[in-house]
């Protein structure tokens, strides 16, 4: 396989916080990276130094091209940024023409240049339409060719799917893996976690500036739980001091609604059940339902920002 990116001690400081710390990271043409983690990660920092927006120490490398400060990255690179970046009054067509210009294609490249960034995008057909009578995941779509016009060996969805219905975050996702598959390397970020485990050959976990796991899905997920399984318990309503007590010996931690809580197991799935609802006595009428799962990526991400929220207090 062919590198399309690397990054080699990738640091980011803002006077004295470290944003980003020695980031080694190696990227295959043809892979759709998921860039995930925490707030305050390093992610946007990492996707500035990318596109020459930060200073930083370390290089930054796509395909043969060592990049310095002040090189030109927009043959190199594309980025589909989180905001809708067009001109409402003109068309996508006409977008795009402005764009192209911009990048400093050439004039006798742009007509064919556009078109076949409309095709990949399935825009085509309303291309000469005002951006402002578009859906917003029409919209999405335009930016998309905007960003692919050039045939970039890397392309960047920086949150596209931010704000968006699900049918417009498939149709993004969707995009990104054709992408990778015609042999872009596709960085992807987002707080899409189910989505990004099943759609990633790679992900990428960022904390506190550090890389912490960069690999499959799977690998990644058997390296922090090693077999362990996710208990999800879902109560009619809140429970009562009494019910939360009675769960305190199995480590259950409250999850994204009041209604929900889970705990991690590596006992036997029917033995540690039957001692939770054991424990719980006559409070399991208010039980609705409890699963039993192999924790993914979600699972992870809850669990590093309780390790940090529990660092700060």
């Amino acid at each position: 396989m062919t590198t399309a990116l690397r990054v080699a001690d990738l640091s980011i400081n803002y006077g004295d916080y470290k944003a980003l710390k020695s980031l080694d990271l190696e990227i295959e043409a043809g892979q759709l990276v998921g860039i995930i983690g925490p707030n305050g990660a390093g992610k946007t920092s990492f996707i500035k130094a990318l596109c020459g927006r930060v200073s930083y120490t370390g290089y930054v490398q796509i395909g043969d091209t060592r990049l310095k400060r002040g090189h030109n990255r927009q043959c190199l690179l594309g980025l589909v940024p989180q905001d809708i970046g067009l001109y409402g009054h003109m068309s996508g067509r006409e977008n795009l023409a402005a764009f192209a210009k911009i990048m400093g294609l050439a004039k006798s490249k742009r007509k064919a240049a556009i078109e076949t960034a409309l095709q990949s995008v399935g825009m085509a057909h309303k291309a000469d339409e005002p951006v402002s009578a578009l859906s917003g995941g029409m919209k999405r779509r335009i930016n998309v060719a905007a960003a692919i016009m050039h045939n970039p060996k890397v392309i960047i969805f920086d949150e596209p799917t931010a704000g968006v219905d699900i049918p417009a975050r498939d149709t993004m996702h969707r995009l990104a893996r054709k992408l990778a598959s015609s042999g872009m390397a596709v960085l992807l970020v987002t707080h899409e976690l189910e989505q990004a485990e099943a759609l990633c050959d790679k992900v990428l976990i960022l904390r506190q500036g550090e890389k912490l796991d960069f690999d499959t899905p799977p690998r990644v997920l058997t390296r922090n739980f090693a077999g362990a399984r996710e208990v999800m318990v879902r109560y009619a309503v809140p429970p009562e001091p009494d019910i939360i007590e009675a769960m305190r010996p199995f480590e259950f931690k409250q999850g994204e609604l009041p209604t929900i809580w889970t705990a991690m197991t590596q006992a036997s799935e029917v033995s540690f059940v039957s001692a939770f609802m054991t424990a719980l006595r006559n409070g399991d009428e208010v039980v609705r339902e409890i699963s039993v799962r192999r924790p993914g990526l979600t699972s992870l991400m809850h669990r590093l920002e309780r390790a940090d929220e529990e660092a700060e207090t």
